[in-house]
């Protein structure tokens, strides 16, 4: 299984547009990290499975990872994370993909 970093650091070389995380950038990140309340949970909550999703298995999935997400220490900087890196999977900082769009295109302009 890939660590979270190198799954980051090989979208980062195959779209030449997002800096590599240094050694320095990933212990960083770590203080939030260790303070989420999703440390732990089960990563499927996060992110779609491989086979085709009901409507109703992802609004229930993403449901119970909102509400783990919705009292997290942690979720501003995930947030700001997600962001900023533009994750293009999953929920972070309680928003989902769709969401962070809105937000990144809103800003934009």
């Amino acid at each position: 299984m890939q660590t979270a970093q190198a799954i980051r650091e090989r979208r980062a070389v195959q779209s030449g547009s997002r800096p590599i995380l240094t050694r320095e950038g990933w212990e960083l990140e770590t203080g939030w990290q260790m303070k989420a309340r999703c440390r732990g949970a089960d990563p499927n909550l996060f992110f779609a499975p491989n086979h085709a999703e009901k409507k109703e298995e992802r609004e229930e999935r993403e449901a119970t990872a909102k509400g783990l997400c919705g009292e997290c220490p942690a979720r501003g900087a995930c947030l700001d994370f997600a962001l900023a890196t533009r994750e293009p999977h999953g929920v972070w900082g309680g928003l989902t993909e769709i969401e962070r769009r809105a937000i990144l295109a809103k800003r934009a302009g």
